[in-house]
């Protein structure tokens, strides 16, 4: 078994989750997390109390789109709407147990995944008449490869103008990942609209800087400034310094609010074949829960 980094808080919720997810019986009582937990990751009782009052903060945030339930005595795996999608932003997760042993290297499946479940998050940012689109290449919705026809494309899509600046054409995305928008009953200017930066890096704050919202300005006719988002698998401290750095330059959609914005929808309970093959080798790995 390799040896795993996990210390802070958040990071033990995640594992204390992923444990009960690849075990056998899809359950640990108290007793037999505190044991592991030393044994595994040298995590005092303590510390798991603390992880899991987190787990219990989650569970009441997400109701019965949390895959699991928290009781004092025991953590229970159960079905939820999503819950392959939460599973996926589990594995995804920088420092994750999956991260750290059987997806130990960055893909650009990995990005993706992080894209589409996005895309189906934030389509209901603004509730019922919100779309949402990925803005990446290659592209499942047909976008073109040049970023200056890729805008244009793009402004069709949201129902904008192009705006007159100049659009480099060996761009990529713009730092762009996502589109979010509602668009009103007249369909006339002047709706919201969201640029997402989706990242699975470990390092995020450098990441706040990608969307140039004075040049998305300048590319999309948009009456009215349009907010930038960073979207990451992980969960964040609220309390923590983290968070407020974030929070004062973006506003931050983590694990815990994608998966809120999913339940706003439609259950979808359809697999994800790389979580389903992720899980398959971490059950090798941790050994089904015999840790």
């Amino acid at each position: 078994m390799t040896d795993l980094e996990v210390s802070s808080t958040e990071a033990i919720a995640d594992w204390i989750e992923t444990s009960v997810l690849v075990s056998s019986s899809g359950h640990f009582g108290r007793d037999r997390i505190d044991d592991l937990a030393m044994a595994e990751i040298g995590a005092s009782p303590m510390k798991v109390s603390m992880a899991i009052d987190t787990m219990a903060k989650r569970a009441a945030v997400l109701g019965d789109t949390y895959p699991f339930v928290v009781r004092d005595i025991a953590v229970l795996r159960r079905r939820s709407g999503h819950a392959a999608a939460y599973v996926t932003l589990l594995f995804l997760t920088p420092g994750s147990v999956a991260r750290q042993t059987v997806r130990a290297s960055e893909t650009a499946v990995m990005g993706e995944l992080l894209e589409e479940i996005s895309e189906a998050a934030l389509s209901n940012f603004w509730g019922p008449g919100g779309s949402a689109l990925s803005f990446g290449y290659p592209s499942k919705h047909g976008r073109p490869e040049a970023f200056d026809q890729a805008v244009v494309w793009l402004a069709g899509q949201i129902g904008l103008e192009p705006g007159r600046g100049y659009r480099p054409p060996r761009r990529k995305d713009g730092g762009v990942d996502v589109v979010a928008w509602r668009q009103f009953a007249d369909r006339r200017a002047g709706f919201p609209v969201a640029l997402a930066q989706c990242t699975i890096q470990a390092e995020t704050f450098t990441k706040t800087t990608d969307i140039d919202l004075r040049l998305w300005s300048s590319w999309l006719a948009m009456d009215s400034d349009p907010l930038s988002l960073l979207v990451i698998p992980g969960t964040i401290r609220s309390a923590g310094p983290d968070w407020r750095q974030l929070t004062t330059v973006v506003m931050v959609i983590d694990r815990i609010r994608l998966m809120d914005l999913l339940g706003r929808g439609t259950d979808d309970s359809s697999e994800i074949n790389w979580s389903t093959e992720t899980a398959t080798a971490l059950k090798t790995v941790l050994k089904a829960g015999e840790l």
